[in-house]
């Protein structure tokens, strides 16, 4: 397939009172253009089939790391030139062996990568050589307590020369709970981290236990490191736990939003007895605000972060495990905060009809990713404010 550029003719003006702060630039009126460019993957063929789910981007946003489940191959996509680079083939079993899937993925430098899943870690080349692995095992650990079958979430992060990982802590076929963790591999040591009001937040765990199946719904939990912080997010409310690497330390950041909830209703079922019933406590909890992760400009030294609400399915035949940004949309918005994660203004940005996912910000443009005909495509965003 031949590198294109489809042209989107859409030129929004979105108005809303500028609600938090003053500031240089009026974020309550913004202009939004936007186009959409494709990936040529030459003869080769991009999995789309989890989207970007298992895949992560390099600090340059030059290049995207995207992992074919099928194939077993880590797809190397380079976002300069927009075209797949190359399809580097991993092994499941054997001194480089992987293990059956990858479920995630985090890259510690532009020349290795971590690889892992919920039998563990591996820190690999970028020609699929095992360099190292990270195990975590119950009894050889000090410190806090590692639970019976815990195992990092999601993304986590390797700092310090490849020995210490920061993530979340959790059991997945026991809990939904987890525990923001630092783990040395080489000390041998483990630290759960204290999150201060952490408790008053509208967490929630839905517990489905029938004939059919269990299964637990709960809010997701994003981490992302940006320069010497990593940052804590969630889809259930605006609030941030902003780990300092330098000192190892956590703090709490609250913003209220006012075109918008800041956080969930909560008070939902704990446990629920069959599909059909977890299925509507489902279309509550998507149809309230739910907050995507953060999304850093470099350039302009700004966060932004969407958030949305979802419209309720009308039929009940649709998979249980659909996200929320695949339901109707009824309401997005954008906020947008600075560098210190004071919230500078908001925008509805209802008018573009879906959700960002996957985004990320590359000269200066907000990238989001959208699968066209089972073809990798960007929508790219240019948004610019009213000046004084």
């Amino acid at each position: 397939m031949k590198n294109y550029l489809i042209l989107i003719s859409m030129l929004f003006l979105f108005s809303c009172e500028n609600t938090v702060k003053e500031d240089a630039n009026d974020y309550s009126k913004i202009t939004l253009t936007m186009d959409t460019v494709m990936v040529d993957s030459g003869d080769e063929i991009i999995n789309l089939r989890g989207g970007l789910w298992s895949s992560t981007i390099n600090s340059d946003q030059s290049k995207l790391y995207q992992w074919d489940f099928q194939a077993f191959t880590l797809d190397i996509i380079s976002l300069d030139e927009l075209l797949l680079e190359r399809k580097v083939p991993f092994e499941k079993e054997g001194p480089n062996g992987v293990g059956t899937n990858v479920n995630w993925m985090s890259l510690p430098d532009d020349n290795q990568i971590l690889l892992a899943n919920f039998e563990g870690m591996g820190i690999f080349d970028l020609n699929g050589k095992k360099l190292s692995d990270l195990k975590l095992e119950k009894d050889k650990f000090e410190g806090d307590s590692l639970l019976e079958g815990e195992i990092f979430q999601s993304k986590s992060f390797l700092i310090g020369g490849g020995s210490v990982v920061y993530g979340l802590l959790v059991n997945p076929w026991r809990s939904a709970k987890s525990s923001m963790s630092k783990v040395d591999f080489e000390s041998k040591t483990i630290k759960k981290m204290k999150l201060p009001g952490e408790e008053e937040l509208p967490e929630y765990i839905v517990e489905l236990n029938s004939d059919q199946m269990m299964t637990t719904i709960t809010s997701e939990k994003t981490i992302q490191k940006f320069g010497n912080k990593l940052v804590l997010s969630s889809t259930g409310y605006t609030d941030l736990y902003i780990l300092d690497l330098e000192n190892d330390s956590v703090y709490h950041v609250d913003y209220s939003p006012q075109l918008s909830a800041k956080a969930k209703k909560g008070g939902y079922p704990s446990e629920v007895k069959s599909v059909e019933h977890l299925k509507e406590v489902i279309q509550g909890i998507h149809a309230e605000i739910n907050f995507q992760p953060l999304i850093w400009d470099e350039i302009k030294k700004i966060f932004y972060r969407f958030s949305f609400e979802t419209s309720p399915m009308e039929n009940t035949d649709w998979p249980l495990f659909l996200s929320a940004e695949e339901k109707p949309l009824s309401k997005l918005y954008l906020s947008i905060l600075d560098e210190d994660f004071n919230l500078l203004g908001e925008s509805d940005l209802s008018h573009l009809g879906s959700v960002p996912t996957y985004a990320f910000v590359k000269d200066g443009q907000i990238w989001s990713y959208v699968n066209v005909e089972d073809e990798l495509g960007f929508v790219r965003m240019t948004i610019n404010y009213e000046l004084p």
